[in-house]
């Protein structure tokens, strides 16, 4: 167990290194939004909100299908390294529901980021629409650069894509 929550912080601070080298402070953007960016900025921060209350079903139920995916095949390869075996579907259905292994990894990322940073110490604007994809402009008051967070329109619901936002990122800083 303690093998895989060490692995678990391991996963987490290297997705969060990425993320912090993204965001920075600007100037505040004045804008009138159309309904659908309302709906865009409001998924991105319910995300962040979930965190910050630990809400870890909503958590999962705001971020895009390939991030899911990405989450829990790092924690079925990391979790096989220290003898425990999970299916995806097993490991899926414990995230949907804020099970065990969902908790671990859940209070593993937030032991090292403050999902306040975002909330409370940043500014947000909209970068795009295009189709079912979207940005938000984050942009944090100690940073020199905005993170760009990518959504996607997935069922019909607008859904933050943490892999498609600082994934790429990993394969950079190696």
């Amino acid at each position: 167990m303690k093998r895989r929550t060490i692995f678990l912080r391991w996963a987490v601070i290297a997705v969060l290194i990425a993320a912090y080298q993204l965001m920075a402070p600007c100037a505040a953007v004045t804008q009138s939004l159309s309904p659908e960016a309302e709906t865009v900025l409001n998924a991105a921060e319910g995300v962040f909100k979930a965190m910050k209350a630990r809400d870890y079903p909503a958590i999962w139920a705001g971020l895009t299908a390939k991030t899911r995916n990405e989450m829990v095949e790092s924690v079925r390869k990391g979790a096989g390294k220290t003898g425990h075996e999970f299916t995806a579907a097993q490991l899926s259905n414990d995230f949907a529901t804020g099970g065990p292994q969902a908790k671990a990894y859940w209070d593993s990322y937030l032991d090292v980021f403050n999902p306040d940073l975002v909330l409370e110490q940043s500014r947000w604007s909209l970068g795009s629409i295009k189709g079912d994809g979207a940005t938000v402009i984050i942009q944090y008051r100690k940073s020199e650069n905005p993170a760009i967070l990518i959504l996607k329109k997935e069922d019909g619901a607008w859904r933050l894509g943490l892999e498609e936002t600082f994934g790429p990122r990993r394969w950079i800083m190696k």
